[in-house]
């Protein structure tokens, strides 16, 4: 194995035991658990997916505020609110290695706006 793979899956290991990740894991359980629930929660992530990968396709601000309205009593659900605050968190950090790896190894990521 090499350095790079060690790394990795000592990164992969430090993940797996980190708050963050332990707390998703813990709640995607509850999910796997709620077939219908899962069903919605996956509706609402797609929407707010498609919503985030528009590209000007649509009034962002206004769909924004659709989605909000649409989904506002869904979310107040514990365990919505709970997967939606946990996957948030869990992202976050795998965006922070991702924005680390890029900044400290002096990638050309210069076309992105």
């Amino acid at each position: 194995m090499n350095q790079i793979e060690e790394a990795l899956n000592g990164l992969l290991t430090a993940i797996k035991g980190s708050d963050e990740y332990v707390r998703y894991q813990k709640i995607q359980q509850t999910v796997d658990e709620l077939p219908e629930l899962s069903a919605q929660i996956d509706t609402f992530r797609k929407r707010v997916y498609l919503l985030q990968n528009s590209h000007g396709k649509v009034d962002v601000y206004d769909e924004t505020d659709r989605i909000g309205q649409e989904y506002r009593d869904f979310r107040k659900n514990p365990i919505v609110a709970e997967y939606l605050a946990a996957e948030s968190a869990l992202c976050r950090v795998i965006q922070q290695i991702n924005w680390t790896l890029i900044e400290e190894l002096d990638f050309e990521a210069g076309f992105v706006d």
